[in-house]
C-alpha cells in the first residue's frame, strides 16, 4: 500500500497510519480505496480486538486533496463515473464503522473535512490539545457527504452539528471534548500514546461482550443513519454542477 501503513504490535492490536499528501496529510481516492480494502482484511482476522488509527505529527488529515483530477477537473467524468468514484468515501467509513474490532483515532493537528468524516466513523477519538476540527465543505460549494452528518449529529447534537457544518466553524480540542466529538484530550504530541493506552484497556476486556456492545451501541445511536443520508452522494454530484463549487475550486487552485 502507498497511502497507509499497517503494523501489528500484537495479535490483538493493529495500528493503521494515514500517509497522505503534504504536511497536512491530505486524503485521496486511492487512500480511500486502501482504507476500504484494509477494513475488509482486518475484519477477516478473528484475533484482532482493537485498531488504532493515526496520521502524521501535523495532522490526522486535513481532508480530501482538492487538486486531485477527480475534484479539480470533475467535468471530464460522466455522472455515472463520478458517482462510482465518490462512493468510496462512504464505503470506507461504513467498512470501518462495521469492524468487529474496536477502533480508536489518535488525532494530532488538523482534523478537517474528510478527516473529521472518517474519524467520526471510528469508536473512540483521542485528541491532543493542539488538534483542530472543522467541516468547511459548504465554503467550497459542497455538501457534507460520506454519510457523516448522522454520525456528527449523534455525537454533538443537531445545534452543534449546524455550527460545524452550516457555519463551517473551527473548534479546538477542549471544545471538541466538551461537545462530545472526542473522548479525551492529552498534551501535544501524546495522542498516539494515549490512544495506545486506551487500546490496551479495551483489548483486556472479554472479547465477545466487547464486540457485541460495540455493535449494540452503534445500532442504538444510529438505526436510521443510512435511511437519512444515503442520498448525500447524489447531492454531492449535484453540488458539483453549481457555479459556487466551480468558483471555489478555481480560487483554491489559483492559490498555488
Amino acid at each position: 500500500m502507498e497511502h497507509l501503513a499497517v503494523e501489528r504490535p500484537s495479535a490483538a492490536l493493529a495500528v493503521v497510519r494515514l500517509m497522505g499528501a503534504g504536511r497536512v496529510n491530505l486524503m485521496s481516492y486511492a487512500m480511500l480505496t486502501e482504507l476500504w480494502r484494509t477494513a475488509h482484511d482486518l475484519q477477516a482476522d478473528d484475533a484482532l480486538r482493537v485498531v488504532v488509527v493515526t496520521g502524521s505529527t501535523n495532522a490526522f488529515s486535513a481532508g480530501m486533496n482538492l487538486r486531485q483530477q477527480e475534484v479539480s477537473a470533475f467535468e471530464q467524468f460522466s455522472v455515472e463515473q463520478r458517482l462510482h468514484i465518490h462512493a468510496f468515501g462512504a464505503r470506507a467509513c461504513k467498512a470501518w464503522e462495521e469492524l468487529d474490532a474496536v477502533t480508536v483515532a489518535a488525532i494530532e493537528g488538523h482534523c478537517i473535512g474528510g478527516g473529521i468524516a472518517f474519524a467520526t466513523a471510528l469508536d473512540f477519538r483521542v485528541a491532543s490539545q493542539a488538534a483542530t476540527f472543522s467541516a468547511p465543505e459548504l465554503r467550497h460549494g459542497m455538501n457534507m457527504s460520506w454519510q457523516s452528518l448522522p454520525r456528527l449529529v449523534s455525537l454533538v447534537g443537531p445545534a452543534r452539528a449546524r455550527r460545524l457544518v452550516m457555519l463551517a466553524e473551527s473548534i479546538g480540542a477542549q471544545d471538541a471534548l466538551d461537545w462530545g466529538l472526542v473522548d479525551s484530550v492529552c498534551a501535544p504530541g501524546e495522542a498516539f500514546d494515549a490512544a495506545r493506552q486506551l487500546a490496551e484497556r479495551l483489548a483486556a476486556m472479554p472479547p465477545a461482550p466487547l464486540r457485541m456492545t460495540k455493535h449494540a451501541v452503534n445500532q442504538a445511536a444510529g438505526p436510521l443513519n443510512h435511511a437519512v443520508s444515503y442520498m448525500d452522494l447524489e447531492q454531492y454530484a449535484l453540488c458539483q454542477s453549481t457555479d459556487a463549487h466551480r468558483a471555489s475550486i478555481d480560487a483554491f487552485l489559483r492559490r498555488g
